[in-house]
């Protein structure tokens, strides 16, 4: 299998996991704490400026507040009487509703049945017709001391009043305990509402119960009440997903509502103390200079709790870490009048982006080469996404982000260290054994761009490569004349600088065969002159011979002759041997043309000899003279050969005019006009007197005179020996 088919298990492996973890991390809720993160995130961004709906006011009792009224009544918790002066001022100042996060569950004075400013408080609710009081329900372990009042009943006649006629198929029901309004001010009140509120696993508040279950009945939340009492809504409908009032469907998740949290609150905000002030100076018939102006309340629903330490209860929440509470009723209020609810998308969609993403992530670093490819493609896909999450949550939709980003981190971590590992055993792999082969700028090459080109050759290629074959002539009776050291210097002299020219012109050394060197151009790395490149190097290994035979006679050593055969052509292409030792080499019948080529340069005393299919791609460049027509030992097909007499840019015109009277010799001499052919190779040797191959041509032209050739003669000479 090559690099690329073995990539296909884990990268299918990869995307399967990540996939299944997210599929569990989804049903499990595993991530729903990152995903309600990401939400507090866009909430912050998105809705930093957004204000409360300009029917909504909020009066929080703040630091400013106690201090003012411990100068004038006392340290909190204040009288009764404070709040009903508040109550009753609002209602003259046109609040259209009051909604009370403050509990009065005991009487003010302890031990005192019904006080003065208790039953002044009733009083002004009842007179007023439009307070909402709040309602605790608690979930306690029992005690020695309480284990009497836990599971008790609720008042029959509270219930009668204010307990929601409910069609639900959302039971929830966790409380077993109660803290209510003093029984004048719930039987007074317009409505009461629960105002227990239970924080997410980080300790962040972002959902409430709309309504709450105590023993099979059901009462609204503080937020609730008063919409209840605007839609008259005596009943309504309670799913999981959704509460469904009269006109109005608020969308629910496991039967919470996830409050839509507004950024801006000091535009709806008054200080309790301010409104004291306020009311001082009007029952003075003071005019000017009011802290609060009366009318910022009118046809409002009006907020009150507490927002100092010692007077109200701090939420953490997504806007900020110390929210009062009454701010959360106040947001749940103002989404649910003017319809702005959050819309979570389905889980469906889900994990269709998580799978895409996954795809879009792990294919690019499987497949592609480029490593800005690799990275661009999947941090562009998940940050396309992010983006599209955050500008669809400006239109109160929210898109699943945590657990795609996470699915798309583990995708993208995973599928870089597999590749990365992988990538590191594979340029070793390729070090190891290409590394002998060529140069260490081709290698490096090859590891940087062509990986997969060389990885072909795991199970075998059929390529089409000029091959390259050159061996001493007579080194063995040469060796035997020499000590052994001086055989290894002048071999290991020769073949340093044969294998330097052939990794200067990007060739693939094959092996050394004695003193022979195997070596290829096309593989691993092609070059469109891959031919010219061998016919190039076998020139310039000419003229390194000369300069080796210039220091062997200053050196008293025996000169050197060699002869080099090239052909282009088709081969196998392989990493071929045992797992111990393995060869990058070729086979096939083409190599061993190649190595009868280098056998003729002695028979035709020529130096280099090339075949017609290497001639074919180098007579542009490269100054080519026919040398024969030959079907060599082993083989049926004959095949032209070529002798290379230089670089045709240089080449002297004796070299030109020779080339070309062989061709034209050549061709009369395979038309059987042998006189007319003797003529011009004697054209040859008048430029030439010692010329080989046109004396050979001459020699072999008087005996088909005088022993004409067969009829289906063409011109091929049968060679019976290497």
């Amino acid at each position: 299998m090559t690099s690329w088919q073995n990539r296909t298990r884990p990268c299918l492996l990869i995307i399967t996991v990540i996939c299944l973890l997210a599929v569990y991390a989804d049903l499990s809720g595993l991530y729903d704490i990152p995903e309600r993160q990401t939400i507090d995130w866009r909430t912050r961004l998105i809705r930093k400026n957004l204000p409360l709906p300009p029917d909504i006011a909020v009066i929080i009792i703040d630091e400013a507040s106690l201090n003012y009224v411990n100068n004038i009544a006392g340290r909190w918790p204040w009288p009764r009487a404070i709040h009903a002066d508040l109550i009753d001022a609002l209602k003259q100042w046109g609040a259209k509703d009051i909604v009370l996060d403050v509990l009065f569950t005991e009487n003010q004075n302890t031990g005192v049945v019904t006080g003065a400013d208790d039953s002044r408080l009733a009083a002004v609710t009842a007179s007023s017709g439009n307070v909402f009081h709040a309602v605790q329900l608690v979930c306690d372990d029992e005690d020695e001391v309480n284990k009497t009042l836990l599971n008790r009943d609720m008042p029959e006649d509270f219930l009668e009043s204010h307990a929601v006629r409910l069609k639900a198929d959302a039971a929830y029901s966790a409380y077993n305990n109660y803290y209510l309004p003093l029984a004048e001010l719930y039987q007074a009140a317009a409505g009461v509402g629960v105002v227990t509120f239970d924080n997410d696993q980080d300790g962040v508040f972002r959902e409430e119960r709309l309504l709450f279950n105590y023993k099979g009945q059901y009462l609204p939340g503080l937020s609730l009440s008063p919409l209840l009492s605007r839609l008259n809504a005596k009943a309504c409908a309670l799913t999981d997903d959704a509460l469904a009032l009269p006109g109005l469907t608020i969308p629910l998740r496991q039967g919470k509502y996830y409050v839509n949290m507004y950024g801006r609150y000091e535009d709806s905000v008054y200080s309790y103390g301010g409104v004291l002030v306020t009311i001082g100076k009007l029952n003075e018939g003071i005019l000017d200079d009011l802290p609060v102006k009366p009318e910022e309340f009118d046809g409002k629903t009006v907020f009150v709790g507490g927002a100092a330490v010692g007077a109200g209860d701090l939420k953490h929440t997504a806007v900020a870490t110390k929210t009062p509470a009454v701010y959360l009723h106040a947001s749940i209020f103002g989404n649910m009048i003017t319809r702005d609810f959050l819309r979570f998308a389905p889980r469906s969609v889900s994990l269709v982006v998580i799978f895409i993403l996954v795809i879009l992530t792990v294919l690019p670093i499987f497949y592609l080469k480029n490593i800005f490819a690799q990275v661009l493609i999947p941090i562009s896909a998940v940050s396309l996404y992010l983006f599209a999450a955050y500008k669809m949550f400006e239109g109160n939709t929210v898109l699943p982000a945590a657990n795609p980003f996470l699915s798309f981190a583990g995708a993208y971590i995973l599928s870089f260290t597999y590749v990365g590992l992988t990538a590191g055993r594979d340029r070793r792999k390729i070090k190891n054994i290409l590394g002998q082969y060529v140069s260490p700028a081709m290698l490096n090459d090859v590891l940087k761009n062509h990986k997969e080109d060389y990885f072909k050759a795991e199970v075998g290629t059929r390529e089409e490569l000029t091959i390259f074959f050159s061996d001493i002539r007579g080194f063995t009776t040469l060796s035997e004349q020499l000590r052994e050291e001086q055989v290894v210097e002048i071999l290991n002299t020769y073949l340093s600088r044969m294998v330097n020219i052939i990794f200067d012109n990007e060739g693939t050394l094959d092996k050394f065969i004695g003193d022979a060197v195997v070596a290829f151009w096309g593989a691993p790395l092609r070059h469109d002159d891959d031919p010219y490149r061998a016919v190039k190097s076998a020139l310039a290994m000419m003229e390194a011979v000369k300069e080796i035979n210039q220091h062997n006679r200053r050196s008293d050593l025996p000169e050197l002759a060699i002869g080099i055969g090239i052909n282009t052509g088709s081969v196998i292409l392989g990493n071929i041997g045992s797992e111990k030792k393995l060869d990058y080499t070729i086979i096939g019948d083409n190599v061993n043309l190649t190595s009868r080529l280098e056998g003729l340069t002695k028979a035709y005393h020529c130096g280099i000899i090339i075949s017609g299919d290497t001639c074919q791609h180098v007579r542009d460049r490269v100054l080519c003279r026919l040398v024969d027509y030959v079907i060599v030992k082993g083989k049926n097909k004959p095949v032209m050969i070529y002798s290379v007499l230089g670089h045709l840019a240089s080449a002297d015109r004796d070299a030109l005019e020779i080339a070309a009277l062989s061709e034209k010799a050549f061709d009369l001499y395979r038309e059987r006009r042998f006189e007319e052919a003797m003529a011009v190779y004697r054209e040859i040797r008048k430029i030439r007197p010692d010329d080989f191959l046109a004396a050979m041509f001459m020699e072999r032209i008087n005996g088909h005179m005088t022993a004409p050739p067969p009829a289906d003669w063409n011109g091929a000479h049968v060679l019976t020996s290497k």
